[in-house]
């Protein structure tokens, strides 16, 4: 499996479907991202397979059904395994579940964004490969300058 920059992770066919910007600015930006979905259901083998499979990359989670694994993953982490957190309310998590979880995972090092911003999230994700890599820097630099209005 050759290794990408950024992985988008899910578990439902909705939580996947919250990446559609993700795949838009990532291309954009020209980096190399894939998908990894959680076994449904999963299991602590399945998860730790997949965290390797992770690996070093900056991981964005779309976490609606999937966000009772968080503390799991949160307490599997390495230190080179960044993780982004996208809330994606429905009605079987809605938002007040994401928070108590949230709350649980407090004081690891992951990010939060705010509920659906996957942009945000993308972003994140792109500025912690910038921290690894200059050149990342370059490319979020280049996008939101594309992105913000020209003041005369």
């Amino acid at each position: 499996m050759n290794r990408s920059e950024i992985v988008l992770l899910y578990e439902t066919a909705d939580e996947r479907e919250t990446f559609a910007q993700a795949y838009e600015i990532l291309s954009q930006m020209g980096i190399s991202f894939r998908e990894e979905a959680i076994a449904s259901p999963p299991t602590v083998s399945s998860l730790q397979h997949l965290l390797v499979q992770i690996g070093p990359s900056v991981c964005i989670w779309a976490a609606g059904r999937s966000a009772y694994l968080l503390p799991i993953f949160a307490a599997s982490l390495t230190q080179q395994q960044p993780l982004v957190v996208v809330p994606c309310p429905s009605p079987d998590s809605p938002i007040s579940y994401l928070d108590t979880l949230f709350e649980i995972v407090r004081g690891y090092p992951i990010a939060f964004a705010r509920p659906n911003d996957i942009q945000g999230a993308t972003l994140l994700a792109v500025h912690l490969l910038a921290a690894r890599h200059p050149s990342y820097a370059d490319l979020l630099q280049a996008y939101l300058h594309k992105r913000i209005p020209q003041l005369n």
